[in-house]
């Protein structure tokens, strides 16, 4: 009876004890369903690419790793496959591989979307989405030395950014892919293709006025020309990249790309232009005695106007560093002692191009560039003769101390120059003694020997 009476008394705060109670245990197992639920959903999240992957792989179709931030999280951050959180994958496919994707079209576990061409004939995507997780095929389409991957046309959501499709990008078959642990391959070289792709966009020629330059000024490609051209553009080139030295074609060699869709027919050599911060000596000694195309001689200091005259025997090309300054670059040019500079761009983004069939760097605003050395338009028009550079101007005079160390010709076989003519070539710009001269003697030595 005690009992009773005790629990009718406080059966009030009984009840609000035991409410508290329940209360308790319902949000603590709610809070454990949900913990449930959200590692159960981040388990379907980490598995749906590998679901896909699984079934391409099924299908003998080889996976080409190319999403940039999937292979900088992968690779150089070392973060593991199944800790991703991305909703959309991009991989490179062969286009021969097109036909081994049909059997997915028909698979219920996958929506599958492919963007074509405006004519309709050439698949250039397909996006396979499982559990709104979309692997991204691009499809590589060969051409010439190197594929091209088209710019997407499906409607995508906007949270969706592809790092190919966007816009019309290039990648060169040098890129070797390896397969490890993963259902895919991916570059040898990861951090020389993640370089490559910042360069990656793909611009074209101007092919109306390339037919122009042909049917109205009569100027057709120098078929002599090219063959003594396009090797040792394509070393330059080569050596350039392999380095990770950016570089883009200059001068009249970005006019021939734009204007002709090659060189310009009367051309007398061709010009490259480099970043001055990124200058060091594994480009001399690389060009030193080369076989295809050698250091002939250095015009300039590595901090004022430096370019490089590399030469085949029969041909020039010429490298010129780009030193920047606040809003603007600047490119040495020399006449004998005097010195002039070229006004440039800032150029912060480079592209690709096609060019006789190889890939080469350029800048992304073609026209501004060509505007900026040849006036507002005046390079349409194409002038053999009586031609006036207007982006040459004066700056100064090499004094004879600096004159001594700036110029430099070197031997096919890579050894500096210390005959007459070399010797001749320099001091006769001197207002000079025969001591002068021996002490310009003197320092060659010195040079061949450190060389």
């Amino acid at each position: 009876m005690n009992l009773i009476h005790l629990f009718i008394q406080n059966k009030l705060y009984i009840f609000i004890s035991l409410f508290i109670y329940i209360l308790f245990w319902l949000i603590l197992t709610v809070y454990k369903q949900s913990t449930i639920t959200i590692d159960y959903q981040h388990e379907i999240s980490s598995s749906n690419f590998d679901f896909i992957l699984e079934y391409l792989t099924k299908c003998h179709i080889n996976l080409l790793l190319i999403d940039p931030i999937v292979l900088e999280y992968l690779f150089i951050q070392q973060l593991p496959f199944r800790q991703l959180q991305k909703r959309l994958i991009t991989f490179g496919i062969f286009n021969d591989s097109l036909q081994l994707i049909e059997p997915i079209l028909s698979m219920r576990n996958f929506s599958v979307k492919i963007s074509k061409t405006d004519t309709n004939t050439r698949i250039d995507h397909i996006f396979i989405e499982h559990n709104q997780q979309i692997i991204h095929l691009a499809v590589l389409h060969q051409q010439n030395s190197y594929f091209l991957i088209h710019q997407n046309h499906l409607s995508l959501p906007t949270d969706l950014k592809l790092s190919y499709g966007d816009i019309l990008r290039i990648i060169e078959p040098d890129n070797q892919f390896i397969r490890r642990e993963f259902l895919f391959t991916f570059p040898q070289n990861i951090s020389h293709f993640l370089w490559l792709y910042n360069t990656s966009e793909f611009l074209q020629c101007n092919q109306t006025l390339a037919n122009e330059m042909k049917m109205k000024y009569h100027l057709y490609q120098n078929i002599s020309q090219l063959n003594l051209t396009i090797l040792p553009m394509k070393t330059i080139s080569n050596a350039l990249t392999k380095f990770e030295k950016h570089y883009w074609l200059a001068g009249g060699t970005l006019l021939g790309w734009y204007r002709h869709c090659g060189l310009i027919p009367y051309t007398q050599d061709v010009d490259f232009g480099l970043f001055a911060e990124e200058y060091d000596e594994s480009i001399r000694r690389y060009f030193l005695g080369n076989p295809i195309v050698y250091l002939w001689g250095t015009l300039g200091l590595v901090n004022d106007s430096l370019e490089y005259r590399l030469f085949t025997g029969e041909y020039t090309f010429d490298l010129f560093w780009a030193y920047r300054e606040t809003n603007h670059r600047w490119c040495g040019y020399q006449v004998k002692r005097v010195k002039y500079r070229r006004i440039l761009p800032l150029l912060p983004k480079l592209c690709s191009c096609d060019l006789f069939g190889f890939r080469f760097s350029i800048p992304c605003s073609p026209i501004d560039y060509l505007n900026n050395e040849y006036g507002y338009n005046q390079w349409q028009t194409p002038l053999e003769k009586n031609y006036t550079w207007i982006n040459v101007k004066y700056n100064s005079i090499w004094d004879d101390l600096s004159w001594m160390y700036a110029i430099r010709l070197y031997t096919r076989d890579g050894r500096v120059r210390r005959d007459k003519y070399a010797i001749d070539w320099i001091a006769d710009q001197f207002n000079y003694s025969m001591k002068t001269k021996a002490t310009f003697r003197s320092i060659l030595w010195k040079q061949n020997d450190s060389t």
